[in-house]
């Protein structure tokens, strides 16, 4: 598909930006509903607490690998790259920032590498924050129930 205008190629780069916000949401959505259910065990083992981190490790990569799926899945629906490995590589190196420079794309979609790029640095912030905000409450919650065990 041949663009005559950057704005066209904007607003087709904005669909995926947008279904990838949607699926980041949703995946840290179950991460942190699943923080909120386990939670409520009075007191779980260590072995239940590295199971549990280690899912929702699981899940957050998962949650990113769904959205390189999609940013390949666009590129290769417009055209600008043939193959799902060439697409899912581009887009990795693109989405992570790593940026290994073996390719670029076609001149009508260069404009999508930036905005592969902001969903990536978007959607690593909004990871890095919920693993924080769950590391520190599950820290809080261990503290507590430590203090509660040294009181009783």
């Amino acid at each position: 598909m041949q663009l005559s205008s950057p704005f066209l190629e904007i607003f087709l780069g904005t669909l995926p930006l947008l279904a990838t916000l949607f699926v980041h949401g949703a995946g840290m959505n179950v991460v942190q509903w699943r923080f909120r259910r386990d939670r409520r065990i009075p007191h779980p083992s260590r072995l239940r607490h590295a199971a549990f981190f280690a899912t929702t490790i699981l899940i957050m990569v998962g949650t990113h690998l769904c959205e390189i799926g999609l940013w390949s899945g666009a590129l290769i629906g417009l055209g600008a790259i043939a193959s799902l490995r060439d697409a899912f590589y581009f887009v990795s190196g693109t989405y992570t920032t790593l940026g290994y420079g073996e390719g670029t794309l076609p001149a009508q979609w260069r404009l999508m590498a930036p905005m592969i790029a902001i969903s990536g640095l978007f959607a690593f912030g909004w990871t890095t924050s919920v693993l924080m905000n769950i590391v520190a409450q599950a820290n809080a919650d261990r503290d507590a129930a430590e203090r509660a065990k040294g009181d009783g």
